[in-house]
């Protein structure tokens, strides 16, 4: 995605970051809405650990914007991308869990979270120029991430 790499600083980094937050606190607060009541349904014991996730998202969003408006950061346009990117899947991803969570026991709202998530991706995809990254390469990144991570944190030794 070239937006992450742009290396042009924005006009007003605190609008953006504001900017961003809303995104996050808005989709979130969207997903919420759809789900009512049945976010805290009872669903198969196998799945119970996607709708756990899915409500965690929901749950941390105020703080990861708390986060971000409270850090220092670069004024680069990249970074914003980097930043609206992570603002639109967190609250994608807790849609899609909360769908795939809620299938077997909820077909009419597992229809209506499925047509958030497809308006979502399209979001996504009309915002930034998306490709697609081979899984290959994908698992190779996150396994040089945790290496590296294992790395600093037994430098540290912390």
């Amino acid at each position: 995605m070239p937006a992450v790499s742009e290396v042009r600083p924005v006009a007003d980094p605190d609008r953006e970051i504001a900017r961003v937050g809303e995104v996050l606190l808005g989709q979130t607060r969207e997903l919420m809405a759809v789900l009512g009541e049945r976010a805290a349904a009872v669903v198969p014991e196998d799945l119970a650990p996607l709708r756990d996730a899915a409500r965690e998202l929901v749950d941390v969003a105020p703080s990861i914007v708390e986060t971000w408006a409270s850090e220092e950061h670069t004024p680069y346009q990249g970074h914003f991308a980097t930043l609206g990117v992570a603002a639109r899947r967190i609250p994608l991803r807790a849609a899609a869990m909360m769908r795939r969570a809620l299938a077997r026991t909820d077909p009419e709202l597992c229809d209506t979270l499925g047509n958030l998530v497809r308006e979502w991706c399209r979001q996504l995809e009309k915002s930034y120029d998306l490709r697609w990254v081979p899984v290959s390469v994908q698992t190779g990144l996150h396994v040089r991430s945790m290496l590296d991570t294992a790395r600093l944190v037994c430098a540290t030794g912390g």
